[in-house]
């Protein structure tokens, strides 16, 4: 009989041990929090800024007759080259060359008065008041000269630079009148100095330096090519009042398909960087205003703050007590505590 009662109490004993550490090691086992990680180390980082501009070119001239008259020639077209001082078109100008012959006489008998006339007046043959209507004279004559040879000259509209005719409005037997014109009657530019014009924020502005690299797109041509291109001018003060600024921007490498006022899309090189840390925003988290990452410290969850800079496509720089080699936990970080046991799954 005591025989039966030490087995029975021997076996409640083992039984009853068995069972505690059954239930530790399946409490440690439920404990453990399945994670998968990434390895974080520094990256190469170019910082940009980027937007869009439109084509100009870098020399342009609005150009028409400076006075009125009949147009007897029109010599240009659209896309046609022209070098400086070639005549791009004419008006009519009989009466202005006689102007110009009548003006030109007028002087030289002016100039040759004046000079009698102060001779006379060194020899006190004369009164000051009749060498002063002398010099009067002349001036006078010296005026109507200018004036006549100006609109005799400007009966022909020449090209004051070379380059290709952007817009012509000029047609033959037209009476042309100067004044205000929505679009100018001639429109010359140098295609081979092509620039992109831009505004950009006054947060970036102060990024922006003259000689930065620039890498140009067509937004609307996936098969154009890349064009290069280098910051030319940058703004100093904002655009009427505005917050944003004016750059300029040298094409360098334009190609045919580049046309004036089109829209391409730029990337601004501002500083490159060796070593940064990039990581998608979906692996941190947000504490008390805070953002911390997880990382897996020997299988054990240990929180790491840090801040966070600029935007790079999907991932964000980051900074804090970072260093090469570190695991980060990507999955299962929503249910991870500090000092927690982890667990990492393929």
């Amino acid at each position: 009989m005591k025989n039966i009662i030490l087995l029975t109490l021997t076996m409640g004993l083992f039984l009853n041990c068995s069972s505690t550490y059954g239930d530790e090691n399946q409490k440690e086992i439920e404990t453990k929090i399945p994670v998968r990680t990434k390895l974080l180390n520094p990256e190469k980082y170019i910082k940009t800024s980027s937007g869009m501009g439109k084509v100009i070119s870098n020399q342009q001239a609005n150009l028409m007759f400076e006075v009125p008259g009949k147009i007897i020639e029109v010599i240009a077209e659209t896309g046609q080259y022209f070098k400086t001082g070639e005549v791009i078109a004419k008006l009519k100008s009989d009466i202005y060359k006689a102007q110009f012959d009548l003006a030109e006489s007028a002087l030289k008998k002016a100039k040759r008065d004046f000079k009698n006339v102060s001779e006379l007046f060194n020899k006190n043959a004369v009164s000051e008041d009749q060498l002063l209507q002398a010099e009067l004279g002349f001036k006078k004559a010296n005026s109507d000269f200018i004036n006549a040879k100006n609109a005799y000259e400007n009966t022909e509209i020449k090209a004051p630079f070379n380059g290709t005719i952007t817009h012509i409005g000029l047609q033959v037997g037209e009476f042309f009148s100067p004044g205000p014109y929505p679009i100018p009657p001639v429109i010359i530019s140098n295609l081979k100095q092509l620039q992109l014009e831009a505004t950009i924020s006054s947060k970036d502005i102060s990024n922006i330096n003259i000689n930065q690299n620039v890498i140009i797109t067509n937004p609307f041509n996936s098969n154009s090519i890349t064009l290069n291109g280098r910051v030319e001018e940058v703004g100093m003060i904002p655009i009427n009042m505005s917050n944003s600024y004016k750059i300029k921007i040298n094409l360098l490498n334009p190609t045919s398909e580049i046309k004036l006022g089109m829209m391409l899309n730029y990337i601004i090189e501002q500083a490159e960087l060796d070593s940064v840390y990039m990581i998608s925003n979906r692996y941190i988290l947000e504490e008390n205003g805070y953002s911390f990452l997880w990382m897996n410290d020997n299988s054990i969850a240990k929180k790491i703050y840090i801040s966070m800079g600029d935007l790079v496509k999907h991932k964000v720089i980051i900074k804090g007590e970072l260093y090469p080699g570190m695991m980060v936990v990507t999955d299962g970080l929503r249910q991870a505590k500090e000092g927690s046991n982890l667990k990492v799954i393929q």
